[in-house]
């Protein structure tokens, strides 16, 4: 329980009169607090607070005006009301002086105590309606702060729905949108698939008869018919590589490539493809070197696929080579993976179009050379089917390094995966 009595202090270096000061104060119920000296009672205003001072003003070592004058020099106990108490010093000179020091009355010894008393207990009740006022503005101001508080969280809740329903409109917006690109995107794969298998049959007509008559099979061609089957034959090639390159991109991005998984031995799947590409290289004049850095070895993937990487990057690394060497290397990764690079001595690229030529239907190169803009973007996205990377360093002028990476064993990260799909399910 607190107490909520007040405190008085009596200051008087005689004890007799402490004791009779509180005899006559004993009736306002209150907490008496005595001090023997102007040194204790500065003592005591320090370490609590008073509703009133009855304060001697003869005593010894620090009379009662010096006392007074400190504790009025203090901000917290500046408002503290000081009553003088004097049986010798009545001249009107020290009355005044102990006004002028801040005292609310002067008292003369010997005094009435009940007009004592009652001077006192003005200054208690003043005490206490003050104290319940400082507490009544303590709690006024709680009041205030929680009603702020309360305020302010109802604002941040009213936001946060706001914020809620604005964001949850978005995703319903987002997921229409993201429903109705994958629908275009299906629609667009679809497409291309029939696209590409309704024009392959022509196309290899076209290079089928184009190939008879080449070949005399119909008759003797003169110059010029030669000439013209020659470039509708070209034409007719290049044409069936757009559609194939269309088709195996829709594949891609429609998650229907399926992969084989055997081993492919390296390096006879180099030697093989140096085989393919002979005639391409003697065209352009470019001589092909292979540099295996390890005992032949094998890993576990999709040779089709692999094939088909190394014979977009080779073709390339040709078509713009200016007929400088082509060199390819081949090693064994740490992991028992491999790593193959395919080195020319070309145009190269600049560093701010290198990120472009992994776009789709993007060539970036000055040079007149055919394509698709779809090698490079296929070629990466199967090294990535393939759990492997295709990386590009390049000079301009100094030519290109394309390098690829794939692997130990594409079956056991496939494994590994399914796995994951099975415990996820569970």
């Amino acid at each position: 329980m607190i107490d909520e009595r007040v405190k008085i202090l009596l200051v008087d270096d005689r004890a007799e009169n402490l004791l009779a000061l509180e005899a006559i104060l004993e009736p306002l119920g209150q907490t008496m607090v005595r001090a023997n000296s102007g040194p204790e009672a500065l003592r005591c205003v320090l370490e609590s607070e008073f509703a009133t001072i009855l304060l001697d003003v003869q005593m010894p070592v620090m009379n009662g005006f010096e006392v007074a004058e400190i504790i009025k020099s203090r901000e917290r106990s500046r408002t503290i009301p000081i009553i003088f108490l004097s049986a010798i010093n009545k001249e009107d000179s020290y009355v005044f002086k102990g006004y002028s020091m801040g005292a609310v009355d002067y008292v003369f010894k010997p005094f009435n105590p009940d007009v004592l008393r009652s001077k006192v207990a003005v200054f208690v009740d003043l005490f206490v309606k003050q104290r319940e006022l400082q507490r009544q503005a303590e709690l006024l101001r709680d009041a205030e702060k929680r009603e702020l508080d309360l305020e302010h969280r109802t604002s941040l809740l009213e936001s946060e729905a706001r914020a809620a329903a604005k964001l949850s409109q978005m995703n319903e917006e987002l997921h229409r949108r993201q429903v109705a690109l994958e629908q275009a995107m299906g629609a667009r794969n679809r497409f291309y698939a029939s696209m590409s298998h309704e024009l392959r049959t022509p196309i290899n007509a076209v290079i089928g008869y184009s190939t008879l008559m080449l070949d005399n099979i119909y008759g003797p061609l003169n110059v010029k018919q030669k000439e013209g089957l020659q470039r509708t034959l070209k034409a007719a090639r290049h044409l069936l590589e757009l559609v194939n390159d269309v088709l195996d991109l829709s594949k891609i991005e429609a998650g229907k490539i399926e992969l084989t998984l055997q081993p492919v031995m390296f390096p006879a799947l180099i030697e093989d493809l140096f085989v393919t590409v002979r005639p391409l290289a003697d065209e352009y004049g470019s001589a092909l070197s292979l540099d295996m850095e390890a005992e032949p070895f094998n890993i576990v993937s999709d040779p089709r696929r692999v094939r088909q990487v190394l014979l977009n990057l080779l073709s390339n690394a040709i078509k713009f080579g200016e007929g400088k060497p082509i060199h390819v290397t081949c090693k064994q990764t740490g992991e028992r993976g491999v790593e193959i690079a395919v080195i020319d001595e070309g145009v190269g690229i600049a560093p701010e179009d290198i990120p472009r030529i992994f776009e789709e239907f993007v060539q970036v190169s000055e040079s007149k050379q055919p394509g698709t803009g779809l090698g490079l973007p296929i070629s990466r996205r199967l090294a990535q089917l393939l759990d492997g990377s295709l990386t590009v360093y390049s000079t301009p002028g100094q030519g290109s390094t394309f390098r690829l990476t794939l692997p130990a064993s594409l079956e056991d990260d496939l494994s590994a995966e399914r796995q994951l799909s099975v415990a996820t399910l569970a």
